[in-house]
């Protein structure tokens, strides 16, 4: 019996650590954080349907971190995208922007680190499997953020969403959609009965091992683009972008 009692209270700890410290130590093997103020990480796993509300209130499950953490996390990957992808204009940022921080993205990510066996669920939760909902993983990716955000600053908030998010932009955006503007440049060509684009190089300086070009993007008589970078190939996706920007606008 004393086994069976044994192993029934570990059971129920796994997925109910009632005590700060032990899901400390929990989220800990999972991310190596360590809070200043537990009560701050116990918040962030609360969902409302663990709070006992004779001793606590709606405030203090994770709602009001995950709406810190939203804001937070929209204000990280911003700055991000903003520094990676300067010469991208404002709504092709906020496209990638939407792809980044969606819930199905997010969701993702806290179900890899398991986010879902750390909740505090009450019966109500637990009947409704929401350990496994997505949109609860990602409300608690998001009360994370923002719980890291109060504990630690924005460097705390940053580097957690760096290497859970940030980190796997290159796969989480895809390449046809951030660098392929010379395939589109040539796709809105063809579809529109224009001459071929033709890249030529105007602009070239610095020695064998640190190039710089400058390359101009011709379509029948018409300069259209002109775009620079350590690369051949950046310049001219640089300046397909500027010939595609040039030629939506003449369509208003």
């Amino acid at each position: 019996m004393a086994n069976i009692l044994s192993k029934f209270k570990s059971l129920y700890l796994s997925f109910f650590p009632s005590k700060p410290h032990l899901l400390a130590k929990k989220v800990y093997n999972v991310y190596p954080y360590t809070f200043d103020d537990d009560s701050l990480l116990q918040q962030a796993f609360t969902h409302t349907s663990a709070i006992d509300y004779e001793t606590q209130s709606k405030v203090d499950s994770y709602e009001r971190l995950e709406f810190l953490g939203d804001a937070v996390i929209e204000m990280i990957v911003t700055r991000f995208l903003f520094e990676q992808f300067p010469d991208a204009p404002e709504g092709e940022l906020t496209q990638m922007r939407a792809k980044l921080v969606n819930r199905t993205t997010l969701a993702s990510i806290a179900r890899g680190l398991h986010f879902g066996q750390l909740l505090m669920l009450g019966k109500s939760g637990e009947n409704d499997n929401l350990r496994n909902s997505s949109s609860v993983l990602s409300d608690v990716y998001e009360s994370f953020v923002g719980a890291l955000y109060l504990d630690g600053g924005y460097k705390a908030a940053y580097n957690f969403t760096y290497q859970t998010l940030l980190s796997k932009h290159k796969r989480l955006l895809p390449a046809a959609e951030i660098q392929n503007y010379k395939g589109k440049l040539l796709e809105y060509c063809q579809q529109n009965n224009l001459d071929t684009p033709k890249f030529v190089t105007t602009h070239e300086e610095g020695p064998a091992h640190g190039k710089y070009f400058e390359i101009s993007v011709m379509i029948g008589k018409e300069w259209l683009g002109i775009g620079s970078g350590t690369t051949k190939k950046a310049a001219s996706q640089r300046a397909a972008r500027q010939a595609l920007a040039t030629l939506f606008d003449s369509e208003k």
